[in-house]
């Protein structure tokens, strides 16, 4: 092996990387790709232009069949009466048969259906005279119809001589031949059956004794051409003698015409006069569209075949190209090879290791460049090492140095009486800085909260940036817990000094942040690892956030046991929404005016197996925590209108209360809540008209743009949307115009101070106003008195709803408040 590749080794050795591929690209890219690519996709686009015009030939056979068909027809029509024939009803199906296979790629089935409809009007005519007019209709249609399909597959367009004169023939000749031929002696018929004996219109026939004598003289030239040129021995053979019979009888049909035309003596025409022409101009088409087929078939084969030729050649030019690639992979291997080991040695970390290569092509220069790059690597190594451990921005330890300081300061903790406290520093207000101003302020200020920091905790402390606006200090061997929280005291009311920042194309300006603090403290005889640690701090930092922010938290056993609360709840949640423990409670929506109850508002109660019947605040916001808010979403709105199903079918289908669902903010993102309503209200069978989706202003302004576009599609789904607790969020009157909504729910929080604070009173006036200029309605909701709730009722509030009206109940109680005639008349405060 080595004797035969030497000589391509040899020969590459001596060149350049650009000569190389210069010279494998010669042999390779020229023939397979010039040749191969332009030669193949040409023949590729031939054979799919001929088996185009095979299509062609297969539909135009049974057209100019049927034509001869129709002409027959046409022919009883005039001479017996009724013109429908066998033949007419074959050739139809046969047309039918081709054109559910070739219709719709050759643009014709619109055309044949046509024909049909004109064929069975001809079908339908009750005289010669009409009958005559009608085939000619037909015979008219279909000739266009030809010359469609032989443009829509190309026999227009047909490159050889003897397929293309062939094509004429059957396209453009001998349907003419067979059409006027008929109608010439046709027409005789006609005017010899309406004015007895007398001669017929001479011009018409004479007209159309020119058209077939022309035509005929057309065909026979260029069938003539096409003997002369095709290379077709059967062609050849059985072209002639069909063509002379075609004459022959065409010639006999066109004497007897003439002598009539001449001695003005058109009833002298035989009946059958163009009988024998049309059987020899039928069987020529017949002829013609089979050897047009096979002429067409010899063409596609012989160009698949030369295809085949040229891929053979461009594959014996591919192995040429093998060779030639093996040659030069010999020619770089050994002093890749080399390279590769000093590579590897690099890569365990020896730093002193050099290549040597002895060719003169782009390998030698490879080389230097790799011993330069071995050379740079041993100074930037220690630049690297500190990078991989330090943040870019603010110079401080990252989350992995962190977390070995950590490690290393536990083990230290362990052999002395001293503790650790790890206090998780996280920025109040930075997103608002960087979304306002950019990341270059929200960089500046990064920057200073760390240089702040680090210059108020001791020097042997670890300051560290965690991630984006989050600072972790680890103090070690302090003496108690009050240190810590003096370091954390000392560290917010640092980073709650202005902060001057320089946004780019802006004035400077001063920013406050402040920070939230959660302290986790380490002592020697607790077993805790850096991880542990960190999530403490972390967990008491959020509870900071919690508690108003701009303090410091400690983690201690009450937060633990509300983590430990937390995560039961959660286990159990995750169980209880398969496991039958929900419950829903209706409470009920009066009509302001009317008293009577005009729906329900759905509230889910858990049913826990240990701890009896839950509120919603017990499990709600565990269940937004986690994502169990989805599932739980899902359960109520399905059992919500499984109930309101159940209730109208109760009332004898009547239309009945509404029923009123809860979306969380996490369900209006669930890209799958139309398809989740829509499905539910389908299994329920229930009128989408009769749920309402109540939403929060803060839900729906989180991303309004999004929660436009979702609540148009659950508009169009004909169920009502609501906004809940109105007043409380940040919507505009220029976003809540925007929203499909129907109704307004004003919170409680405005509604509890009805009677005694005038500024509650204005903001329930000014929305109930604002919904009537909107066209929407309102809800008063958490009505507890009698005062409050006729303060609703004058202030125009549309609907009420809370425990002066009634409280949630289950569904049976539900539905019999439903059928009081004035539920606030009945039910007092509770």
């Amino acid at each position: 092996m080595t004797r035969v590749f030497r000589p391509a080794a040899a020969l590459l050795g001596r060149l350049r990387f650009a000569h190389k591929f210069a010279v494998v690209g010669l042999v390779l890219v020229l023939p397979l790709g010039f040749v191969t690519n332009a030669y193949v996709d040409l023949h590729q686009g031939q054979i799919e232009f001929s088996a185009k015009e095979r299509q062609g030939v297969a539909y135009l056979a049974p057209l100019v069949d049927l034509i001869g068909e129709v002409v027959t027809a046409r022919h009883l029509a005039v001479t017996s009466g009724p013109g429908r024939t066998a033949g007419v009803a074959g050739a139809v199906a046969r047309l039918d048969r081709v054109d559910g296979r070739l219709g719709t790629a050759l643009d014709a089935t619109s055309g044949w259906q046509a024909a049909k409809g004109l064929l069975q009007a001809a079908e339908r005519s009750v005289d010669a005279a009409a009958a005559f007019a009608a085939y000619n209709r037909v015979t008219a249609h279909l000739l266009r119809l030809i010359v469609q399909v032989g443009d829509r597959s190309n026999l227009t367009l047909d490159p050889d001589l003897d397929t293309y004169y062939l094509m004429d023939a059957l396209q453009f000749r001998l349907p003419v031949l067979l059409d006027q031929a008929g109608r010439s002696v046709d027409r005789t018929l006609v005017d010899r059956g309406a004015a007895g004996d007398r001669d017929g219109p001479q011009v018409e026939v004479s007209l159309d004794s020119g058209v077939v004598a022309s035509t005929l003289a057309a065909m026979d030239s260029g069938l003539s051409t096409a003997l002369r040129n095709t290379r077709s021995a059967e062609l050849r053979r059985v072209l002639p003698a069909r063509l002379r019979a075609v004459d022959r009888a065409v010639g006999a049909l066109l004497k007897e015409l003439t002598a009539a035309v001449r001695q003005g003596r058109l009833a002298a025409v035989a009946p059958d006069a163009a009988v024998l022409a049309r059987g020899e101009s039928t069987a020529l088409a017949a002829l013609l569209a089979v050897q047009l087929d096979r002429l067409l078939a010899d063409r596609i084969a012989a160009l698949a075949g030369s295809a085949r030729g040229i891929q053979l050649l461009a594959g014996g030019a591919l192995l040429l190209a093998l060779y030639l690639f093996a040659g030069f992979y010999r020619s770089v291997t050994a002093p890749i090879r080399r390279m590769v080991s000093v590579l590897g040695a690099v890569a365990d970390g020896d730093l002193d290791q050099a290549v040597r290569v002895d060719t003169r092509d782009e390998l030698s220069f490879i080389a230097r460049a790799l011993n330069d790059t071995v050379a740079k690597t041993r100074m930037a190594s220690d630049r690297l090492a500190h990078q991989a451990t330090h943040d870019l921005l603010t110079e401080l330890p990252n989350r992995a140095l962190i977390l070995d300081r950590l490690d290393h300061a536990l083990a230290r903790m362990r052999r002395g009486p001293g503790q650790l406290a790890v206090l998780f520093v996280d920025l109040d207000r930075f997103k608002v800085v960087n979304d306002s101003m950019g990341h270059d302020a929200g960089d500046e200020v990064l920057g200073a909260a760390a240089a702040r920091i680090g210059a108020l905790v001791r020097e042997a402390d670890t300051v560290g940036r965690l991630a984006g606006d989050e600072f972790i200090v680890i103090c070690e061997d302090l003496g108690d817990v009050q240190e810590a929280l003096a370091i954390a005291g000392r560290l917010i009311e640092a980073l709650e000094r202005p902060i001057p920042t320089h946004p780019r194309g802006t004035r400077p300006r001063e920013v406050i942040v402040g920070a939230s603090i959660g302290i986790a403290i380490a002592r020697a005889a607790a077993v805790v690892t850096a991880d542990e640690l960190l999530r403490d701090a972390d967990l008491a930092m959020y509870r900071a956030k919690r508690l108003g922010g701009g303090r410091a938290e400690l983690f201690d056993d009450t937060l633990r046991v509300a983590i430990e609360r937390r995560v039961e709840v959660e286990e159990d949640l995750r169980r209880a929404i398969p496991g039958g423990q929900l419950r829903l409670h209706y409470q009920p929506i009066v009509d302001a005016a009317a008293g009577a109850v005009v729906g329900f508002e759905a509230l889910v109660r858990w049913l826990h197996p240990r701890r009896g019947l839950l509120q919603p605040g017990e499990f709600v916001p565990v269940a937004e925590e986690s994502g169990l808010v989805i599932p739980l979403g899902r359960w109520v709105l399905a059992e919500a209108c499984r109930q309101a199903a159940a209730w109208r079918a109760a009332s004898g289908g009547r239309a009945g209360p509404y029923v009123a669902v809860n979306l969380s903010a996490a369900q209006l993102a669930d890209p799958l809540l139309l398809a989740t309503v829509a499905g539910t209200l389908h299994d329920a069978g229930l009128d989408p008209g009769t749920l309402w989706l109540e939403l929060t202003e803060t839900a729906v302004m989180a991303d309004a743009t999004a929660a436009r576009e979702v609540l148009t599609q659950l508009r169009a789904l004909g169920v009502h949307l609501a906004i809940d607790d109105f007043g409380t969020g940040y919507s505009s009157l220029a976003h809540l115009r925007r929203f499909p909504v129907d109704a307004l729910k004003i919170d409680r929080s405005f509604i509890a101070g009805l009677g005694g604070d005038p500024e509650d009173e204005a903001i329930v006036a000014l929305v109930v106003s604002l919904a009537r200029a909107l066209g929407l309605s309102v809800v008063a909701e958490g009505v507890e008195t009698p005062q409050q709730r006729e303060r609703v009722r004058a202030l125009g509030c549309d609907t009420i709803q809370g425990y002066c009206i009634g409280r949630p109940m289950a569904p049976d109680e539900a539905w019999a408040a439903a059928g009081a005639e004035r539920l606030d008349a009945i039910s007092g405060p509770s």
